[in-house]
This record gives C-alpha cells, structure tokens and sequence, in this order.
C-alpha cells in the first residue's frame, strides 16, 4: 500500500468543535494503522489554523501555541513557520477533513482545497454547500418526488398560529438552518417555548427552519463509495434515551445514558432494501460524493419521510455512521481506506 502524506483537519470555529476532535480522534487512528503519514492540522475556535505536527498519540485539544499554518492557491502543501523561523512547506496528498458543520461541511474547505489543488476527501463545492442548509435540502428533494416533513424557512419570525395553520401540526421543531449535531434544534409546543427556541436558532443562523413534527422511527443509513459506486449500508435505528423528546446534542453525547442505537435496525429485508434505495437516491439528487449519512422518519405505515443529510457524518464512539458499516462488514480502517483511494484515484486520472 502507498504511504500517503495526509493533512487531517479537525477543530473549527463551528459550535461542532469538540465533536470534531472526537470524529478526528479516531480517524487519526485509523489512517494511521493504514500506514500513512498524518499531519495534523488544529483549528483553533477562533478560526486559526495551528500546525499540530505527525503526533502519535492524538492531541486532547488544539494547540493554540502551535505555529500559525496556511494553504495558499495553486501549492499543494501546509505552509508555516514557528516564531523566529522560515517558512516551511509540507507537500501533501490530500486532505482529509474531520470537520463538522459551518466552514466544514457547507463547501468552504472544499473551494479552498480546490483552489490549492489539493484532492479533498468526501463531496465537493456544491453537494456540500446545498446538503448543509436544510431549506435548500429539502426543495432539491422535493422537486425530485422525496418525501420531507412540511416546513417554513425565513429570515424572521412568523406568528405561532400562523405556523400552526401552516404547517398543520400541534408541536413544532425550530432549527438553525445550517446547524449539525442537533444544535440548537428545540422541540416546542406553545408560542413561549417557540420565541425562546426561534431566538437560540437565530443566533446560530440568520436563516430559521420551522417544520412540522413527524412521529416515527429514528432510522439512518450511510453511503459511501467504493471503487467508483455508491453502496448502502444496513440501516440503523436511534431509540432516544428516557428524558428526552428527541436525539439531541445532550443524548448523542453526553447523557449518562445514551441513547440506544440499534444495528441493523430491526426492520424487514423488504423494508431495509427500500431504505438502501431511497438513500442512495438522496446521494444522487444533491450531487454527493464520497460519503453520506442519510436520515428518516419511518412512519406506522412503512412510509419514509427524509430529515436531513450529513455529508461528513461523524466518527466518533456513538456515531452511527461507522457502527452501520460495521454491521455491512467495512471496519473503519477499510472505510478509510476506501474514502483515501477513491479520493487517490481521482486526482491521477487525466
């Protein structure tokens, strides 16, 4: 196997800091037990990119002392210097971006790993960009027959009887329009709880997201490609821990009892090929590459309702991204491995 010089990226100005060190965690591992040369690149909360070195053991946090590092247009390497020093380039062969929500997923690493003309593990300027605003996500899905919960998206508050007319239901969700990880999302049953939940929305994303409530089985399932095809895996299903009304940040990450997360799903073979299927239909329609974690709302009635697509799901411990996969029979080094040869391979043809 060729030894790859791989910069990870990981931290990130996004309210998805620290699950992105967690997601970068693991990666590291992996890429690392694959035999390839990881250079760690710390995104500090203020958007600095520090320079974390080729640690074997990965760090708990970014270095905010570390030196200052840059990608420039048309050089394919990690420029910096420490204090007193010059410049100093590392070529590399890709980009692997363990980044989460704004600045990560919503295309920007992408346009500038493109402008480098360093390959960039994962979808491009445009699948990303258009997965990571839920408004947008939902009317490409739509015009193509997919089913979404009936939502509102603006730039200001609506009246609360207005929404209910609306959108035609008693309970309500309020989300940032570009928000991951369930930050920020509010469930809320009166017009209080909505001013409370539309204002914490609001100072995450200027764009709001109103939607009806859809009562049904939390099921995921993930797509990555393999030797030029998108393949499905068995889907998942997320039974929220007591106590809460949805699979928030606090039970994805920190309730004292997560969330139970069934793997497969268990759900019939009919019914999980229907799954498969749909999902990798979301793929197509926005354009995606690399990898995807598609999710849905499974009704009494066997139907699916789309929630929303996450183009670099995560991979942290209770991430249902690579448990999936695992069930399908693709460890995560074999996941990596896949997602850094696809990305290889591409970046040699003509």
């Amino acid at each position: 196997m060729k030894q790859n010089v791989i910069a990870l990226i990981f931290g990130g100005r996004s309210t998805e800091h620290a699950v992105s060190l967690m997601s970068a965690r693991n990666l590291h591992q992996a890429l690392i037990s694959l035999g390839h040369s990881v250079h760690c690149v710390g995104i500090d909360r203020t958007g600095v990119w520090r320079y974390q070195g080729r640690p074997r053991e990965f760090p708990a946090e970014v270095d905010t002392t570390a030196p200052v590092l840059t990608l420039q247009p048309g050089r394919s390497a990690l420029i910096h210097s420490g204090p007193g020093s010059a410049s100093e380039e590392i070529a590399v062969d890709l980009i692997f971006p363990a980044l989460h929500g704004l600045y990560g997923e919503d295309g920007a690493i992408q346009g500038l790993s493109a402008m480098c003309g360093i390959p960039c593990v994962g979808s491009g300027i445009l699948g990303s960009a258009v997965s990571m605003d839920k408004d947008v996500t939902k009317r490409l899905v739509s015009a193509a027959g997919i089913k979404v919960a009936p939502w509102i998206a603006g730039y200001e508050m609506h009246p609360w009887s207005w929404l209910l007319d609306s959108l035609g239901g008693e309970v309500l969700f309020v989300k940032p329009a570009t928000s991951g990880s369930s930050i920020g999302v509010a469930r809320v049953t009166c017009e209080s709880e909505y001013r409370e939940a539309y204002a914490a929305a609001r100072h995450l994303d200027p764009k709001v997201i109103v939607e009806k409530e859809i009562k049904g089985r939390e099921i995921e399932c993930g797509i990555l490609e393999r030797r030029g095809r998108a393949i499905a895996s068995l889907p998942g299903e997320i039974v929220p821990v007591t106590g809460h009304d949805f699979y928030n940040y606090d039970a994805k990450y920190t309730a004292h009892q997560p969330s139970t997360l069934l793997v497969p799903s268990p759900v019939s073979l009919t019914l999980s090929m229907s799954i498969q299927q749909l999902s990798l239909e979301v793929f197509r329609c926005l354009g995606l590459t690399g990898l995807a974690r598609i999710d849905f709302f499974l009704q009494n009635n066997d139907e699916l309702i789309l929630n929303e697509v996450n183009t670099l799901p995560g991979f942290t411990k209770a991430s249902m991204y690579p448990k999936m996969f695992q069930a399908t029979g693709y460890s995560l080094e074999s996941i990596v491995d896949e997602l850094v040869s696809a990305v290889i391979k591409v970046s040699s043809e003509p």
